[in-house]
């Protein structure tokens, strides 16, 4: 019996990657029922003696430590919890072997055994979310499984004869009376019953699926209310409303609904696709008045856009009910934002023009439509045009990468201001998350927040014990190197992140003394430019007006002269850039030590 600080993880340890999901998996089963199987070492050798004693190498047993390790630092197990462990005295090679042979000879239960297991769990008594808690599964998963423990006998035995395929299976469980499902299965020909396809279309019929257009366009509250059934899919993450008659009746008093609404709002028509008198693909179609959104809603719409961002790859469905309400609150408010950022339509375009219920694509509102031959509301041509000198957004894209990459360059180079940075990050992280209020993306969470989903998808190199170890170990000039190398990591001063904070862009950059030149495109960024931007910058440069031609010709000359003297636009600039003329000493001198660099 031994305890994690005796023990290390063996460079022969079959077993490279972590599974994140299947580590909380063994976490759960430890915390419930212990270590079943104990996990394998080798004697120490002398290098494996520390001030302590002796430390073993774990050759077969790694996710176990892992586990316990992880247990330990959450505090759900004591410092002091002992493994049970078996001695092996072999050599390398043999280490290897056994360590492969244990994860090759693993085998995980068959299906049908994990079914009837959670069905007998049940019978005895255990609620799914016992289950789910005590092997470390999701509530959705058991239920599932325990769906297909009550498929009917001789479907049952037909997937553990691998007569039928576990999707197909699952489709059956869509019926919850077995004696429904056998007849269905009966009654289907050939090949249909063992396609799922045919077999949700016998049971729910050509159903509506709980997460399509129509069933938003209707609202899940006000169909539940009509009486409209759900048949519900543990396997997928939909439902299907299958009361036909209710939903076509629905469908027609939403429609009226929303005409009325669109009516009195000054619209000259609402019609559906199917009640226009012409092709819906004549039609023409008014621009809205862009007036976007105030710097103030600018903000509330990145920050929600922010906060959505921490349900990415998280099943909705099993999160709490108040973070359920959060997400849908957040979802709501962030489609009416958008909505308002694409701009409005003004009174004169609404009473020249209409909107169409697309019946024919998922009953989305198309607005501003003007049937063919209607005259033009005349506010979109009087629309003031777009400034020339504007750079597009995929520029500003590819210019706030640039100067990203620079600043991470310049953090990595500099441990004392990285350090700084850190700790700037790390007091804000919990009070101020989103954008605009920090430039980089580490993210931090409170003490008892239990809503953070941490970064999905990322797998750990090596456990946070070797982590420490690892770290601890070094003098104080190479941590602070490395936490330098790691802090540059998370600096983000992109357009996509900081889009309308430019002053701590610039800040920042300034503080760090960031050269943005060797990362600017300048072909890149002349090759994109409109012919004005491009004019704009030669006449910076030379003082001269250039003459106005091809742009193929206009960007080689620009090019040039702007290479000569280390040219920036002015979203990389800060005041460390000085501008000079073409073929100035210094700047060409600069523009040589940067490309070295």
């Amino acid at each position: 019996m031994l305890t994690t600080d005796r023990l290390v993880l063996d460079t022969n340890n079959a077993r490279k990657m972590r599974d994140k999901d299947s580590l909380a998996s063994l976490k759960a089963s430890i915390l419930a029922h212990g270590i079943i199987q104990p996990i394998t070492i080798r004697p120490p050798a002398a290098a494996d003696r520390d001030l302590e004693g002796d430390r073993y190498r774990v050759f077969a047993g790694g996710r176990r430590l892992s586990a316990v390790s992880e247990l330990i630092f959450e505090g759900k197990l004591p410092a002091d919890y002992a493994m049970p462990a078996l001695i092996k005295d072999v050599d390398d090679n043999g280490a290897d072997e056994m360590s492969l042979a244990e994860n090759i000879l693993r085998r995980s239960m068959r299906p049908v055994d994990e079914f009837k297991a959670f069905s007998r769990l049940a019978d005895e008594g255990a609620t799914a979310d016992d289950i789910a808690l005590r092997f470390g599964q999701s509530l959705r998963f058991v239920q599932g499984r325990m769906a297909l423990g009550r498929l009917h006998p001789v479907l049952l035995e037909m997937l553990d004869l691998d007569e039928i395929r576990l999707e197909v299976a699952m489709a059956y469980t869509l019926e919850s009376d077995p004696e429904r499902q056998l007849e269905i299965y009966n009654n289907l020909q050939g090949y249909q019953k063992t396609s799922s396809v045919y077999i949700k279309e016998a049971i729910a019929g050509t159903g509506t699926k709980s997460n399509g257009g129509v069933a938003k366009f209707i609202g899940e509250t006000r169909y539940i209310l009509a009486g409209g059934k759900v048949t519900h899919d543990l396997f997928e993450d939909h439902s299907f409303w299958v009361s036909a008659d209710i939903i076509e009746k629905l469908k027609a008093e939403r429609i009226a609904e929303i005409r009325d609404e669109l009516l009195g709002a000054g619209w000259s028509f609402a019609k559906t696709t199917d009640e226009l008198d012409c092709n819906y693909w004549e039609m023409k179609r008014l621009t809205p008045e862009e007036t976007g959104l105030p710097p103030e809603q600018q903000a509330r719409l990145d920050e929600v856009q922010a906060q959505l961002e921490e349900f990415d790859e998280v099943d909705i469905e099993e999160l709490p009910e108040e973070e359920q309400e959060r997400f849908h609150a957040l979802d709501t408010e962030y489609d009416e934002l958008s909505k308002a950022a694409k701009g409005v339509h003004s009174a004169e375009q609404r009473a020249a023009s209409g909107v169409i219920i697309r019946t024919d694509r998922s009953y989305e509102l198309d607005y501003g439509m003007v049937p063919p031959g209607a005259k033009m509301s005349s506010s979109s041509s009087d629309k003031p045009e777009r400034d020339p000198l504007t750079i597009s957004a995929p520029v500003l894209s590819d210019l706030g990468k640039a100067a990203t990459v620079a600043l991470a360059e310049a953090v990595e180079a500099q441990p004392d201001k990285a350090l700084a940075l850190l700790a700037a990050l790390l007091e804000l992280g919990p009070t101020s998350p989103w954008q605009h209020h920090r430039p980089g993306r580490l993210k931090i969470v409170a003490p008892g927040d239990t809503s953070g989903t941490g970064y999905a998808g990322m797998t750990a190199k090596r456990s946070f014990s070797e982590a420490f170890e690892a770290y601890a170990a070094m003098s104080p000039d190479d941590l602070k190197s490395a936490l330098a190398q790691l802090v540059s990591g998370t600096v983000d001063v992109s357009q996509e992140w900081l889009s309308s904070n430019a002053d701590m862009r610039k800040a920042t950059l300034e503080t760090f003394g960031v050269d943005p030149t060797p990362h600017f495109d300048v072909d890149g960024f002349f090759t994109a430019a409109r012919k004005p931007i491009i004019s704009a910058a030669y006449k910076e440069i030379t003082g001269q007006d250039l003459k106005d031609g091809k742009k193929g010709d206009m960007v080689a000359i620009t090019v040039e002269v702007a290479k000569k003297i280390g040219w920036l636009p002015e979203y990389l600039r800060t005041s460390a850039y000085k501008f000079g003329q073409p073929d100035a000493p210094a700047a060409v001198e600069k523009k040589s030590r940067a490309k070295k660099k």
